[in-house]
């Protein structure tokens, strides 16, 4: 009996399954918005060339360094820099957003917040917090 339902609504389903276009429209809606690559595998983003990917990125980065890196921040000091959880960066210069990240790496306290900023800046090169001040200063 079990099995004679279970037929009933496989066929039932199937013959209101979706159309072409529907099934696009959902395909479309729950697609990929991003291709992460790894140095040293191939990268075959939309069927493309397998290096295409890669080399966009590094062109990418090559244009804003601190963009990749500021993906991190964007979680607390919100996408442009406006805050959340953390304080807003937008409209601050280079100098103080490179000093304060600086005072974190070195676990010192700048703020209320500081110990939630030290495990985030422990690891930053004196490039990266460069990169980083750069490319938060052009909020």
């Amino acid at each position: 009996m079990r099995y004679l339902l279970t037929s009933l609504l496989v066929v039932t389903f199937s013959a209101s399954a979706q159309t072409d276009k529907q099934r696009a429209d959902i395909a479309e809606r729950i697609k990929s918005f991003s291709t992460v690559c790894v140095t040293g595998e191939v990268c075959n983003a939309a069927g493309g060339d397998a290096m295409a990917a890669p080399a966009m990125d590094a062109m990418a980065a090559a244009a804003l360094p601190g963009e990749g890196k500021y993906v991190t921040c964007a979680a607390c000091h919100g996408a442009n820099g406006g805050g959340g959880i953390g304080p807003a960066l937008a409209g601050q210069s280079t100098d103080y957003i490179a000093g304060r990240l600086t005072a974190y790496r070195a676990n010192e306290m700048v703020g209320a917040q500081s110990a939630l900023m030290w495990p985030n800046a422990m690891n930053l090169s004196d490039e990266d917090i460069q990169d980083l001040a750069e490319y938060v200063a052009s909020f």
